[in-house]
């Protein structure tokens, strides 16, 4: 079979790219007319003139090559990432090993059609910058940038140097929760015996401290263990145990219906996890999230957001 030529440009890509600027294509044009004076005249002071726009531009390719060499780029999120609803991105750029530190680098990322860019007028020598970004993903699952390059305009803007980069990500948008009106309120059951008293957030004796979750209210933060242990931390507190609400996803079913299925599921996980409220999710007949004893709302909205209509998970060979 012979090669297409898409795959030939991609084999012969240049590990750069550049690109002449405004500014660059008047410093060209300037240089090259230097040069036809100097022929032309013979005149000493303009081949040293020409010798010194055509120095200038050899020191650009060098000072732009050493200011992008080495850097590299790490993609987390800011905040919870849901499909179809405004979250945050943090673009961090390391420059390790660097004496001097890297200026006028932009990352460019594409995530499903639209283009992010973070500017960095300056990153520390040997450290790190972070840039926060809004992004709206279209749909649950990993989000994986479909392509990151970082370009710069050091030192004189004459020209944009740029290179690919393979960015570290690990990036999982949740599903689209339902409005309230149509999210499911659970089934109950029974706590099962010897199971004691759960995590709430009503109860008035304190068991401790944990680690701060995105639902937890500002009056729970246990300011003494926040200072200890360097993060936030909030109060534990112990309540009544409390009715576990199941919910069911059937399966199998089509897929229009599960993404409807699993966004009034993520509804739930939220609801519960804000109330203090053990739950458990099913797929089809077997438990696959138990929050019977709280604390694993992570875990509940990460499956959510990869299983597929047949009740399995990406790798799986099918349901048990």
């Amino acid at each position: 079979m012979k090669p297409s030529l898409s795959g030939l440009r991609r084999g012969f890509r240049l590990p750069r790219r550049l690109k002449i600027t405004f500014e660059g294509k008047g410093f060209i044009l300037l240089t090259l007319g230097v040069g036809v004076a100097a022929v032309n005249t013979g005149n000493n002071l303009l081949y040293i003139a020409l010798s010194m726009n055509l120095s200038l531009i050899v020191l650009s390719g060098i000072l732009s090559e050493w200011c992008i060499r080495g850097v590299t780029v790490l993609v987390r999120h800011a905040s919870e990432a849901f499909a179809s609803r405004e979250s945050l991105l943090a673009i961090t750029c390391f420059a390790g090993g660097k004496r001097f530190p890297p200026t006028a680098l932009s990352v460019s990322l594409a995530f499903d059609g639209a283009r992010l860019t973070a500017r960095f007028p300056e990153i520390p020598a040997g450290g790190e910058s972070t840039r926060i970004l809004s992004v709206r993903p279209a749909r649950r699952g990993a989000l994986s940038p479909g392509s990151c390059s970082i370009s710069t305009l050091f030192p004189f803007a004459l020209f944009e140097k740029s290179m690919d980069v393979l960015p570290r990500a690990s990036l999982v948008v949740y599903p689209e929760p339902a409005d309230a009106a149509s999210s499911p309120r659970g089934e109950d059951a029974p706590e099962p015996a010897g199971a004691g008293r759960i995590p709430g957030r009503e109860g008035t004796e304190i068991r401790g401290a944990r680690e701060h979750a995105p639902a937890d209210p500002v009056r729970d933060i246990h300011w003494k263990a926040s200072a200890r242990m360097g993060r936030w931390m909030v109060k534990e507190r112990e309540r009544e145990s409390a009715p576990v609400a199941n919910l069911r996803l059937p399966v199998p079913c089509t897929p229009i219906e599960f993404e409807r299925l699993v966004s009034r599921a993520c509804a739930f996980v939220l609801r519960c996890d804000r109330e203090g409220r053990p739950y458990r999710l099913w797929v089809g007949d077997r438990v696959c999230v138990d929050a019977s004893r709280g604390g694993r709302r992570a875990e509940a909205l990460a499956f959510l957001a990869f299983v597929d209509a047949d009740g399995t998970l990406p790798g799986e060979g099918g349901a048990s």
